[in-house]
């Protein structure tokens, strides 16, 4: 009798009873993986009929973490993990009680996950709880991979790694059976036994329904490491040079003159020094067939951040991030996902003023030394009209500490022709403790010949996040002569306080999922306590069941301007400003056929009066065609003057599979009066191998002797050794 009601509570405990887990304090589950001989062939078919599939540890407990938290899977899952001397396989049997309602939104690479039926697992290959790789596929075969780093504080969407995944949609569900080489990822090879974290998760996009093999917290995702469970059985897995070389061969015309055609080869290699660091280096760089920038209005006196596309400056990127560092589902700015301050910001390498400088080549060492990161690059540009040849060094070195912490240093250094140079320095700290609590810090400095004394800025951030509060504290300094020339900053000479505290309020079974009212201040002052800017906001950001969602927010503004700037031609003169503004913004169900984001925004803007209308819509025909209309109008009303700042989009893309992609971005920019077009063919041939055609073209329609453009053709092959 008591060994009976002993399995009646451990059954309980673990949610086999149907009963609801404590997401929050559920112990972190283990798997085992099963070494397969090698003498069955493992063909990846998503047919799972090799009898080694038959030997592995069926994981069928998931728990959901929306919509209802801790309440078990509502379709069944099983997931097992075996591997050979080259391969890790991973299976999964879907089942579904209406395979014909399962949603697949694209094709294409790196899709996006919330809008599809999926299923994801992490590798925590080094089990530090702190950076991992993480892969997610749709029923149909498409791959969103990446790397994690920091307890996914970092997360780097470009990473691609070598995976070979079959999908099967059968009567009852879908399968996934893959296999990844090990040398796609990186671990310790000398030691024998191989103990990793690992997690699953289950989409069930119909439902909005999200469930973990090692559950994870309601305002938590995959991203989040630190709850993985284990995976146990890898042992003795052999080593590799992990020598990757790929050549590529780009032939080009320019449009406006179609005699001048150019042809150019170049290489990247990428070598294993160590199981755990990587070398990558890249001669006559090329980056024509990667996306163009979304066209912004900026009707603010700041610069605008743009997020670096380019593959080589990705990989790894997580180890030379630093600055205004956030993480997902923490609010500590007003903003909560723009970018303010990074001492280096790669875009700064090969991109000046909107142009094109060619890229001699270079060199990047990143990765692990034990209980380290180190990061070190250097990229040389070639000269271009208007500017001189350049080098740009980094040295990135940081230092896990505690359970999921760290502190760091970097150096990066810009030299022009000549005795033209320009330095930052930096320090950082950043503290996650508690399992909820951040402290982000960091002290930097510049130097270049035209300046003297301490240029600096720095940064203290408190943030506090758990299943019901969020509250966050900052405050932050910036010097008027700090000037990282191979970073990004947004605005110099002042210091800023930001704070906030709102909550969560979380139902089960009901339409509003979530419920998040907040409150939240920002002042920022001149070095000499003259305020420029003051906003004071309440929000009110509702998540419904069906995954739509709506945010909106009332503010109070104060802007003193100290100089006379421009918009778009239009003078706002030197004075104080108070008015009020609202903003609203709704996006739907986006597993819907057609789904739509609408933004509406308005009130006082320096002295008048500014409206603004912003709206996509995605018509998707079915998971190859679809296509994205995309508007916004911003109408500025001042007392002697008026005037309209528009922009246009239509995005196509039409994807005949998972390997040969098709995008159409045209772009019609009114407030500059160009027309923007890139149409892209992408077909890979081959693992990480690529043949690019593509068109672009930038249209000044007010003066065509502007523009610029030039049809391109490169062809890229992978060789491993």
């Amino acid at each position: 009798m008591a060994v009976a009601f002993a399995v009646f509570c451990f059954a309980l405990l673990r949610g086999e009873l149907g009963g609801v887990i404590d997401l929050a304090t559920f112990p972190r589950p283990t798997m085992s993986a099963t070494r397969v001989n090698g003498t069955e062939e493992m063909i990846i078919d998503g047919f799972l009929t090799e009898q080694s599939w038959s030997l592995a540890d069926s994981i069928t407990d998931f728990y959901q973490n929306k919509p209802n938290p801790g309440s078990p899977i509502s379709e069944r899952t099983v997931a097992r993990v075996i591997y050979d001397d080259k391969y890790l396989y991973i299976s999964a049997v879907c089942y579904d009680s209406h395979p014909d309602r399962i949603i697949v939104e694209s094709l294409e690479q790196d899709f996006d996950s919330r809008s599809n039926d999926s299923f994801a697992f992490i590798l925590d290959t080094f089990n530090d709880r702190k950076d991992a790789f993480l892969f997610l596929f749709n029923s149909q075969g498409a791959v969103l991979d990446m790397q994690i780093s920091n307890d996914g504080a970092d997360v780097n969407r470009a990473w691609e790694g070598i995976v070979y995944p079959k999908t099967r949609v059968f009567s009852n569900g879908w399968v996934l059976e893959l296999a990844i080489p090990f040398n796609t990822l990186r671990f310790d090879h000398n030691s024998r036994e191989q103990p990793w974290g690992i997690n699953f998760l289950r989409r069930i996009r119909r439902k909005n329904e999200d469930a973990y093999w090692a559950p994870v917290e309601t305002h938590e995702l995959l991203l989040r490491i630190n709850k993985a469970g284990t995976l146990s059985g890898l042992s003795n897995l052999r080593s590799s040079r992990n020598l990757n070389i790929k050549p590529f061969a780009l032939a080009s015309a320019q449009l406006k003159e179609p005699s001048r055609r150019e042809a150019d080869i170049g290489i990247d290699v990428k070598y294993g020094v160590t199981p755990s660091l990587t070398l990558d280096v890249s001669y006559n760089t090329d980056f024509s067939q990667v996306e163009a920038d979304e066209e912004r209005i900026n009707l603010t006196r700041f610069p605008l951040f743009f997020p670096e596309k380019r593959d080589f400056f990705l990989e790894n990127a997580g180890i030379f991030t630093f600055g205004d560092i956030r993480k997902f589902n923490y609010r500590m700015a007003p903003n909560r996902y723009g970018r303010d301050f990074f001492l280096f910001h790669s875009r700064r390498i090969g991109l000046a003023g909107g142009a094109t400088i060619p890229i001699i080549g270079g060199g990047r060492l990143s990765g692990k030394l034990g209980n380290y990161e180190l990061g070190v690059l250097d990229m040389q540009t070639a000269a271009a009209p208007s500017v001189d040849a350049a080098n740009f060094g980094v040295l990135r070195l940081r230092r896990n500490i505690l359970k999921n912490s760290n502190v760091g240093l970097m150096v990066v250094n810009k030299r022009s022709s000549g005795t033209n140079f320009n330095r930052g320095y930096g320090v950082d700290a950043n503290f996650q403790l508690f399992r909820n609590l951040l402290i982000y810090s960091y002290y930097a400095a510049t130097k270049d010949p035209d300046t003297r004394g301490i240029n600096s800025a720095s940064r203290v951030a408190v943030g506090w996040r758990d299943h019901f509060w969020d509250a966050s504290f900052t405050y932050k300094q910036v010097d008027e002569s700090f000037n990282p020339e191979a970073g990004f900053i947004r605005r110099r000479g002042v210091s800023e306080v930001y704070s906030t505290v709102g909550i969560h309020k979380r139902f089960r079974n009901r339409r509003l999922l979530e419920l998040n009212p907040y409150a939240e201040i920002n002042q920022i002052e001149t070095l000499v306590s003259v305020t420029e800017t003051r906003s004071a906001s309440v929000g009110l950001d509702l998540l419904f069941a069906d995954g739509s969602r709506l945010i909106n927010k009332i503010t109070n503004n104060y802007e003193g301007v100290l100089s006379d700037f421009s918009l778009y031609n239009t003078a706002v003169e030197t004075g104080v400003y108070r008015f009020n503004s609202f903003s609203s913004y709704f996006t739907s169900n986006r597993s819907l056929p057609i789904s739509a984001d609408l933004a509406i925004s308005g009130g006082g803007f320096y002295g008048g009066n500014r409206r603004t209308l912003m709206l996509k819509v995605l018509l998707r025909a079915n998971y190859r065609l679809s296509a994205q209309l995309g508007a916004q109008r911003n109408e500025i009303d001042f007392s002697d003057s008026n005037f309209s700042a528009d922009t246009y989009s239509l995005k196509l893309k039409y994807n005949l599979s998972t390997t040969l992609l098709n995008t159409l971005y045209i772009q019609y920019n009114a407030a500059e009066n160009s027309l923007i077009t890139n149409a892209r063919l992408n077909f890979i041939h081959a693992p990480l191998s690529d043949l690019f055609v593509v068109y672009s073209e930038e249209r000044d329609l007010g003066n065509p002797k502007q523009s610029t453009g030039y049809v391109a053709i490169k062809f890229t092959r992978l060789f491993g050794v």
